[in-house]
């Protein structure tokens, strides 16, 4: 598969996303552990309670790098991801090196600051996105990104997807 890929924003990800709201607290989330960068809490990996909808995701996610195309992948991880106010990661900004795609989808409401920002290869400001209600945002993981500000007024609950590993399907 390609190795340099577009960062693409999709509006209305679900067709159901109250229901995924829903289901995300059904969830218990865990601190990240001492090697992880993140702030706030995670799921434990959906593939482990809900495989066909953990599939689902994924499916939907490549369907637009690769529309029409049949694929497999494999070593990929969906969890839900709650940051608090206050809540300090070790890294704002990164890259997802294990992984090949990454993508978010905003399951509260936000604001272009509450949103995800996208450097381009000299690590300036490419594209910032806003945290809207069911938005999703996809990007090749080489690309170094994060969440615009941390300076929460409320929680913010995304949706995190991480593929490797993608081939066509023979």
């Amino acid at each position: 598969m390609s190795s340099i890929l577009p960062t693409i924003v999709a509006d209305n990800f679900f067709s159901n996303p109250e229901d995924v709201v829903k289901l995300s607290k059904k969830y218990k989330y865990h601190k990240p552990t001492k090697i992880n960068n993140w702030p706030g809490k995670r799921s434990e990996c959906l593939h482990l309670k809900n495989y066909d909808f953990f599939k689902q995701i994924i499916l939907k996610v490549l369907s637009y790098y690769y529309p029409n195309v049949e694929l497999t992948f494999r070593n990929s991880a969906v969890y839900f991801h709650k940051i608090k106010p206050n809540d300090i990661g070790k890294n704002h900004f990164h890259f997802d090196t294990n992984y090949d795609i990454a993508a978010i989808v905003y399951l509260s409401q936000g604001d272009i600051n509450t949103g995800t920002t996208i450097f381009n290869k000299d690590n300036k400001k490419q594209i910032i996105v806003s945290n809207d209600f069911n938005t999703m945002i996809c990007y090749d993981t080489k690309k170094y990104h994060g969440p615009t500000s941390l300076n929460l007024v409320k929680e913010r609950t995304t949706l995190n997807i991480f593929i490797k590993n993608i081939e066509r399907k023979v």
